[in-house]
């Protein structure tokens, strides 16, 4: 008998012009936390895809406790034992808790066509009741908290009898508290028997919840680790092939003139009375609790939602921002939080989401200028360095980090002279993170002034010159980059006061 319930051995996929695995390997015991980490475009997802049914291998092999198999798809692996909770939840927001956990597999009254309502609603009861869960099985599924949603992902998983759940980026839109109710689960799934396959760029959670890691770069395994016998700074290495000297290689610069101010700015039940400046050779960032009013601001300054008082003052001049045509015209970009669903047209190319925000500049008569689109779109995926086989491939198919540099360039070719960036980094491995922070340096050098909404507090203490704190809708201070800590920032974000700080 095996003492591995999972083994993947010399995995490889092929895409046109591409080997996205070259040899996978991954093990996994009963009852453990098995890390997959990687820098985005490592492979990592494709070997879950391969095992999850979704996408087959080329070659290699796959084992489940000794015995080879063949996974043909993805309701053949939920059969086997196997079961995926990606990032975005796979979830029907109008049903309720119990109809998404047996969604397909309702309980029937008898030999009739009609549900057993009574029978489906206890079984859902039972199977939260498993990871401690204590949920309103009848609850829509839309009116369910992010974290209450991947619990319901996890309880569906476990209505198959999974004996191998994967977990992708689990933790990407967890608050603190929400994501102390994920581990505690995980630890109960691991005395269950339960393996788990946790992929995360959070690299400080492989630390909390993690039995071993295995490090893919470039499609390719790197290797396996004990959790235990390796720290932060050998992971990084193993990932990026190299050692990152500055996690943050923050650059100072001569701070200048005001750019833009927002004075009293006010949305009724979003934030109240918020003012601040940015300047020339700074960045600012803006941080705070989740639900503290941060990315509102960000939407109000550009023009995405209406705002009920105050004023918008760029370059010394009131500016009137009613819609974001308002904002780009007057040189603001928006790099949302969201950047696959509101950053960029998935189904278009890298070519036609670059130009997109600025397209007018290109037309010449009635037509847009194909050779001076594609011309541009070359030149900022060199001098952002974007990974791409064309400029002519589908953003859905790149890299989280790849996807946000194309963002990015959407924003520059704009010619942007403020740019918000809202969570700039989630989703991303760290070593495309440095690529954003050097970019983000590049720009403050060219007089773009940014800033930066983050939930990531060393993030912030990193790359920015002055900190925002906001709590419950108001600004609750601001501290210098000398002053802050993230005790202090925690302070301001819970409703202490400077004065009562000091």
């Amino acid at each position: 008998m095996s003492e591995y319930v999972l083994e993947m051995k010399d995995i490889v996929k092929r895409f046109p012009g591409v080997v996205a695995v070259k040899n996978g390997q991954l093990n996994l015991r009963p009852g453990e936390v098995h890390c997959l980490v990687g820098e985005n475009g490592a492979g990592k997802s494709t070997l879950m895809k391969i095992l999850s049914g979704a996408q087959p291998a080329d070659s290699g092999e796959i084992l489940l406790s000794g015995e080879s198999i063949s996974i043909h798809n993805p309701h053949h692996a939920q059969q086997l034992g196997i079961s995926m909770i990606y990032q975005e939840f796979n979830l029907s927001p109008f049903l309720s808790v119990a109809e998404n956990i047996f969604l397909g597999r309702e309980p029937r009254l008898g030999k009739t066509p009609f549900i057993n309502w009574s029978k489906m609603y206890q079984d859902a009861r039972e199977i939260l009741g498993r990871i401690r869960v204590n949920l309103d099985v009848r609850k829509p599924v839309n009116e369910c908290s992010v974290a209450q949603q991947q619990m319901i992902e996890i309880g569906k998983a476990l209505s198959f009898n999974s004996k191998i759940i994967v977990m992708d980026e689990p933790s990407a839109t967890l608050t603190d508290h929400e994501l102390d109710a994920l581990f505690a689960l995980i630890r109960e799934l691991k005395e269950q028997g339960i393996g788990m396959i946790y992929i995360s760029h959070r690299l400080e959670e492989i630390f909390t919840i993690g039995d071993r890691v295995t490090v893919m770069r470039d499609g390719e395994y790197i290797a396996t680790k004990p959790v235990a016998e390796v720290t932060r700074e050998d992971i990084i290495k193993m990932m990026v092939g190299r050692e990152l000297t500055h996690e943050f290689p923050k650059e100072l610069f001569e701070r200048g003139e005001e750019r833009l101010r927002v004075e009293g700015l006010t949305r009724t039940g979003a934030f109240q009375d918020v003012s601040f400046s940015l300047h020339r050779g700074e960045i600012v960032g803006l941080t705070g609790l989740v639900g503290a009013g941060r990315t509102e601001v960000a939407r109000a300054i550009f023009g995405a939602d209406r705002i009920d008082g105050g004023q918008i003052v760029l370059d010394g001049k009131n500016i009137c921002v009613r819609s974001p045509q308002d904002a780009i015209h007057h040189g603001i970009g928006l790099l949302t939080e969201d950047r696959k669903n509101q950053g960029l047209i998935l189904g278009m190319t890298v070519r036609e989401n670059t130009t997109l925000a600025n397209l007018a500049s290109l037309v010449r008569g009635l037509f847009v200028n194909r050779k001076r689109e594609r011309l541009v779109t070359i030149s900022y995926v060199r001098d952002l360095q974007i990974k791409t086989p064309s400029i002519e491939q589908t953003a859905q198919n790149l890299s989280g980090g790849n996807q946000q540099k194309v963002v990015l360039a959407k924003w520059l070719f704009t010619e942007s002279k403020v740019l918000i960036f809202d969570e700039p980094t989630r989703g991303i491995d760290v070593g495309a993170k440095v690529e954003i922070y050097r970019l983000m340096n590049d720009l403050v050098r060219k007089g773009v002034c940014i800033l930066m909404i983050s939930s990531e507090l060393p993030e912030v203490l990193g790359m920015c010159d002055r900190i925002l704190v906001m709590h419950e809708g108001h600004l609750g201070g601001e501290l210098s980059r000398d002053e802050a800590t993230q005790e202090r920032i925690m302070q301001l974000a819970t409703g202490e006061t400077l004065a009562a700080m000091a």
